[in-house]
């Protein structure tokens, strides 16, 4: 127990930090949704899509060679090697990018995302991708190191440095300058305060960075390349199936011709879209405490049944957060600030699923993780980037974004099968099969016998409405859930300290 105690202490430090800081962001989207147009708010959608994968490209799987090689080789040459490499990339590609300005705003997806006419928002772009990408290895450092205290403290300086200009731009300055924050340059100052987070992340790891002897060892970057580059194709492939949706399917598959129709569907998937955070949330946080974790656990006696008891939990606590959201959206409705959003919401359970899938695909990737088989990894989201094209083909022009948020789900289901059917022929470990299908079965069927209820009987007219008789009913279920998973699971809860007394007596 004390293995699992251990990384449940690393995913809740972690976990704070990451929470705290998506948090803190979560409410800036009501902010974003009050001042801007839904079009508005769809430029941005798309531009923060193409993000990560630009970030995947700049990183190029270093966190995770770094964390690799960082046990087996000297760690301090691992991670000059590391730095270096990831500096002298980031400069270059920073450098062709902002070569590249003109084109790039003046194509279709720069008129897409709204950067049109705004040279500057692309720059301070550029730059947010820059910093993030090199602050990648100091990050990945300290988790090594156990550091969660700075590493919280430095994630979350960057995040409130980001908020505080946000709120400037967009509340305080527009009140003493009327005419200089119009909703032709939201957008630049939306990026101009992420660029200033970023740029005082990077500030604050320049002792880190300063400490570093950069002493290049060719051999051994021959060897993280060899484990990393593969990486790049995993996190490629996989943000197909994460981002692509409002990056690039909705605008080439939505209906029609209309430029500005299709940012405002946009605009109200993305808002949508905020509202599976919570579950992400988790899911990233867990990767945060898991991964160097899960490496460090390899080394010792069968860790293969320490891998599964922690899927088994994780499982669980996916199932609570999915029907806690899905549950109460006519609360979490508020969050969305103006009713033309609400169509958007029937979106939010399917996404919430399609996230449990793939936190589990995360928990299964460690096979090859661990095996060394990073090709193998990269082989599983081509063939799912490949499905997710199909099915986002298939669907978007007959149902919408509808189509979008189901082709994600049914995606990362397929994903996660893959990876699970492939790991446990190279790296077996013994999964609660039937108790998780049973856990992840009930659960949804308890949000859809809540959704009939809802539709038929309790709020027939406004599903969303917070009315005290759905509400009671969405508490009874939910309720009448944990106590089942508690029943489930007694001896497993009885032996959590404090807790565990009261729940062994249940």
């Amino acid at each position: 127990m004390s293995s699992i105690k251990s990384l449940a202490g690393q995913t809740i430090y972690y976990g704070f930090s990451n929470i705290a800081s998506k948090l803190l962001t979560y409410f800036l989207t009501p902010l974003y949704l009050e001042v801007m147009t839904q079009a508005t708010y769809g430029e941005m959608s798309t531009v923060y899509a193409y993000i990560p994968f630009m970030n995947i490209i700049l990183t190029y799987g270093m966190e995770t060679a770094f964390f690799r090689f960082a046990k087996q080789e000297n760690r301090q040459q691992v991670l000059s090697t590391s730095m270096l490499s990831l500096v002298f990339t980031t400069l270059s590609f920073t450098i062709l990018l902002l070569l590249l300005r003109g084109t790039v705003i003046n194509s279709y997806l720069g008129t897409l995302g709204g950067l049109k006419g705004h040279p500057m928002a692309y720059t301070w772009v550029v730059l947010i991708m820059a910093f993030d990408a090199i602050t990648a290895i100091p990050f990945a450092q300290l988790r090594l190191e156990n550091r969660p205290v700075k590493y919280a403290m430095i994630r979350l300086s960057g995040i409130l440095t980001t908020i505080l200009f946000n709120i400037f731009f967009l509340v305080v300055l527009p009140k003493f300058s009327p005419g200089m924050v119009n909703s032709g340059n939201q957008l630049s100052f939306i990026y101009l305060s992420n660029m200033l987070g970023s740029g005082v992340t990077l500030l604050l790891f320049l002792p880190q960075l300063l400490k570093i002897k950069f002493d290049f060892d060719f051999s051994l970057w021959k060897k993280i390349l060899n484990y990393s580059l593969p990486l790049v194709i995993f996190g490629m492939a996989g943000m197909v199936n994460e981002t692509f949706d409002r990056a690039w399917f909705l605008p080439e598959y939505l209906p029609g011709h209309n430029m500005e129709l299709k940012k405002e569907l946009i605009g109200i998937y993305a808002a949508n879209y905020k509202l599976a955070i919570l579950i992400t949330m988790f899911i990233q946080a867990f990767k945060l405490g898991a991964e160097p974790f899960f490496f460090k656990q390899a080394e010792g006696k069968d860790p293969q049944k320490m891998y599964a008891r922690i899927m088994k939990l994780f499982v669980i606590l996916l199932c609570f957060m999915f029907l806690f959201v899905s549950l109460y959206l006519n609360i979490w409705k508020i969050f969305l600030r103006r009713p033309v959003y609400y169509p958007g919401m029937k979106i939010v359970p399917v996404l919430l699923l399609g996230n449990m899938f793939l936190g589990i695909y995360y928990n299964l990737t460690i096979w090859f993780k661990l095996t060394d088989k990073t090709k193998s990894g990269a082989m599983i989201t081509l063939i799912t980037a490949a499905v997710t094209f199909f099915f986002n083909w298939w669907w978007i022009p007959i149902f919408g974004y509808f189509g979008a948020a189901l082709a994600t789900m049914v995606c990362y289901f397929i994903q996660m099968a893959i990876c699970y059917v492939w790991g446990q022929k190279h790296y077996p470990v013994p999964y609660h099969l039937p108790k998780i299908i049973t856990y992840i079965g009930s659960a949804v069927l308890v949000y859809y016998l809540f959704d009939l209820l809802n539709r038929t009987i309790l709020s027939p007219g406004d599903v969303y409405a917070a009315k005290p008789g759905n509400l009671l009913v969405a508490t009874v279920l939910f309720l009448g859930y944990v106590w089942f998973l508690l029943k489930m699971e007694k001896r497993e809860f009885g032996r959590l300290p404090v807790v565990g007394k009261y729940i062994a007596k249940l």
